[in-house]
């Protein structure tokens, strides 16, 4: 731009009053007390009412009854502490579809200091939360998908081999013979059964809050339990069970939160190594982390191992024996519905550990 060209036109307050009016997005402007002065055509559209009809009302008039109690507490923490809140609100268009809306509140300083008024922001969600909708069903049908594939070839070889005992022991003419092909028949039954049952637990579990325990004194009794079987197969086992809060867990749940975690654990230290316990706190979470030394998880496949029926150790995946891949996948649901997370790390060569966080409790429990 030439050094004499004028600069009124970027200086004037009307080229920012039409910048405002036409802007895409939502906005609308109060006073002190908090009264709307400015509304532009896109929050006027998104409301759904002229924005003759808004100004000069009352911003806290402009969101459903239901919603101005809270709306009116925001408003009184963005104007004393001159922090930016948020609110999000569901309101009908002027098509009359629900749309989901984001209101964001902050302070308009004022010339001689302070809050001159306040700026709301306005962002129609609708498009975005639809699309972030569409994409969990479509991860769920995959994953439905996954699963009835696994419980299907699980079921199929199960059910084969139960005809095929079933066959033998009608055609065989030898007791003998006949009762161990019906004891092949059973165990095979046994084991559809089994997961069956754990399927039961990953899809719908148990809500119900029973024997509780605090997480410190079941990680002792799971020591306690396993430390003799692990000298067996070379397995060292180390705590270091820091004082933490006491945290309620269902002990039961717990106890195969950590069994699955541990069949895991032996299978990936074959010629033994060592499995640490290690409880710890932070400001907000209770933690417990489950490590081995063993062969560890590849990258590809750590985003995978919560997920019902993968393996890398069942018989489709090389391994030598029957392994449905429900083990983790159970992990996982049961730490969800104890109320905490549980996170994966892994290198390969050097171990992997499983950190389960719960919610530290509040003072007032």
């Amino acid at each position: 731009m030439p050094q004499d060209a004028p600069t009124s036109h970027w200086e004037s307050g009307d080229f920012f009053r039409r910048l405002c009016e036409h802007a895409p997005v939502a906005l609308i402007a109060t006073d002190e007390r908090v009264d709307v002065r400015h509304c532009n055509a896109a929050a006027a559209e998104l409301i759904g009412r002229p924005a003759e009809e808004i100004i000069g009302r009352p911003l806290v008039e402009i969101v459903p009854e239901a919603r101005r109690k809270l709306l009116a507490r925001l408003l009184e923490r963005t104007v004393g502490r001159a922090e930016r809140s948020e609110l999000e609100l569901r309101a009908a268009g002027p098509d009359g579809r629900e749309r989901q809306l984001l209101v964001v509140l902050s302070a308009v300083p004022a010339p001689a200091g302070g809050a001159g008024g306040v700026a709301a922001w306005i962002v129609d969600e609708t498009h975005r939360k639809e699309l972030a909708e569409r994409l969990v069903r479509a991860e769920k049908m995959a994953s439905l998908g996954t699963l009835a594939g696994g419980v299907a070839h699980h079921f199929n070889n199960i059910l084969g081999g139960v005809a095929t005992f079933a066959d033998f022991a009608l055609s065989s003419g030898e007791p003998d013979a006949m009762r161990r092909a019906l004891q092949m028949a059973a165990e095979a039954a046994a084991r559809a059964a089994r997961i069956t049952q754990s399927l039961l637990t990953f899809a719908e579990g148990d809500h119900r809050r029973r024997d509780l325990a605090d997480l410190t004194e079941v990680v002792l009794t799971f020591a306690h339990l396993i430390e003799r079987p692990l000298e067996e197969k070379h397995i060292r086992l180390h705590l270091d069970l820091r004082p933490v809060p006491v945290v309620a867990v269902e002990s039961n749940r717990m106890h195969q939160v950590l069994g699955n975690l541990l069949t895991n654990a032996e299978d990936a230290m074959p010629t033994g190594g060592t499995i640490t316990l290690v409880t710890h706190a932070t400001d907000q979470e209770v933690m417990l982390t489950f490590a081995d030394t063993g062969c560890g998880i590849s990258p590809e496949h750590q985003a995978l191992v919560f997920e019902p029926f993968f393996t890398t150790k069942g018989l489709l995946a090389g391994g030598d024996r029957a392994n449905p891949g429900l083990g983790l996948s159970i992990v996982h649901g049961l730490v969800q519905e104890m109320g905490g997370r549980i996170e994966l790390h892994s290198e390969m060569g050097r171990g992997t550990s499983f950190t389960i966080a719960f919610p530290r409790p509040r003072k007032d429990e």
